[in-house]
């Protein structure tokens, strides 16, 4: 297939957007972008699909979410981070298996009709991966860990791995944060991550409160220890979580550090140092009050950052449009540009997930994960802030070569 469209973003570094652009694909591979007079030309037997007053460009990267959960913002709002997590839990405590399994299937085609073709997943509850594989998205699937056992059993491959998981989806796992996952299971999973090569996802540097608790200053996460029944004793000890984490061994390049607002130049330095990735969720944190990740001090330092929407307890929807539209407003003063805020939605959420060889940018070899938005009616002479400002949904989504949105 030939698909030609008004201007093509290929995200390529230092592209420019091509007008009248065309990209053809055969087997879920891109074949060829350019022009659509060379594209056609190269390919003349492909059948063209002609999108009109459209723009085509990569699939977008939702580097972080928790698809099982509901609508449950309002219900667990709180003035103060530790008691979000406790209304949270006990939230879930009214929720069953086929709640979970309805919030999965009704976030899953958000995220399709609004142009999220990459999603990583946190699973708690064991429904998420055979959705998503049923949906045909792609997707990292991390499976959460939350224990402060001190005597934590070697990790190995989850149970819906043996079972298959698709050749979209890959696994990892989540322990949780540094506060909630004891010490030796977080060196069980650093060397089991690193044996088999998986990648890990941590909830890292998210509120004030976690770096009191590593301090051993009070908190507020006394709560949660008491409710969960853990010592208080066997919470970690450190300056910050990113130097007790570094400290154990457990930064690597196969780390997704999900949030780390509360970092200092430090952190920083040991984050890039270690190859960590980040997963920037400005609207979550906005939700739960923990503060503005310093985007751009990561960025000057050439830390790889990605965006995520989170989950519905702490952000209003799972549009990647909305979360790339909030990053801008509050980042825009510090230096970051239209065009950050697309790579950070495109190929940096590829490469932080060892992805971008695959997908995060439309070049031959690739993958076909394509999105299709409309031309934006305003014309400023910039189209990343055209896009921005105007852009909602979706007219097609196109994972692996497969439409799964067309409007």
């Amino acid at each position: 297939m030939i698909f030609t469209c008004s201007k093509l973003f290929t995200c390529r570094p230092r592209a420019p957007f091509i007008e009248n652009g065309a990209i053809a694909i055969n087997s879920g591979t891109i074949l060829a972008v350019g022009t659509e007079d060379k594209v056609k030309k190269k390919f003349s037997s492909h059948h063209v699909i002609r999108l009109h007053n459209a723009v085509l460009m990569p699939g977008l990267v939702n580097l972080h979410s928790h698809l099982e959960l509901p609508p449950l913002l309002e219900r667990v709002c709180s003035e103060t981070f530790p008691n979000w997590i406790i209304n949270l839990i006990r939230a879930k405590k009214d929720l069953s298996n086929k709640d979970y399994k309805s919030a999965t299937r009704i976030n899953i085609n958000t995220l399709i009709q609004t142009g999220t073709t990459t999603v990583g997943e946190i699973c708690t509850h064991g429904v998420s991966p055979a959705l998503i594989r049923k949906s045909g998205l792609r997707a990292m699937v991390f499976f959460e860990a939350i224990t402060m056992s001190q005597h934590a059993e070697n990790p190995s491959s989850p149970p819906f791995v043996k079972g298959g998981m698709g050749k979209l989806i890959q696994f990892g796992y989540s322990p949780h944060s540094p506060y909630t996952v004891s010490e030796p299971l977080l060196r069980a999973l650093s060397r089991f991550s690193r044996k088999k090569n998986i990648r890990l996802a941590m909830h890292i540097a998210e509120s004030k409160d976690e770096i009191k608790l590593l301090q051993g200053k009070k908190s507020g996460l006394e709560n949660l220890y008491r409710l969960a029944g853990w010592d208080l004793d066997s919470a970690p000890r450190d300056d910050s979580s990113v130097r007790y984490l570094n400290r154990i061994g457990f930064l690597s390049s196969n780390l997704l550090a999900v949030h780390t607002v509360q970092v200092t130049d430090k952190d920083i330095m040991l984050i890039k140092k270690s190859n960590v990735s980040i997963a920037h969720c400005p609207r979550s944190n906005r939700e739960t009050g923990v503060g503005k990740m310093p985007l751009k001090l990561f960025l000057d330092a050439g830390v790889i950052v990605g965006l995520g929407t989170d989950s519905l307890a702490s952000s209003p929807n799972l549009n990647m449009w909305d979360e790339m539209r909030y990053a801008y407003r509050i980042h825009r003063q510090d230096g970051v540009s239209t065009e950050n805020i697309f790579k950070l939605a495109t190929i940096n959420g590829a490469k932080a997930l060892g992805l971008d060889k695959e997908i995060g940018t439309l070049e031959p070899g690739k993958k076909a994960d394509i999105i299709a938005v409309p031309l934006p009616v305003k014309n400023t002479g910039d189209l990343y802030s055209d896009l921005l400002r105007e852009t909602k949904s979706c007219t097609m989504t196109m994972v692996n070569g497969k439409i799964l949105h067309q409007a």
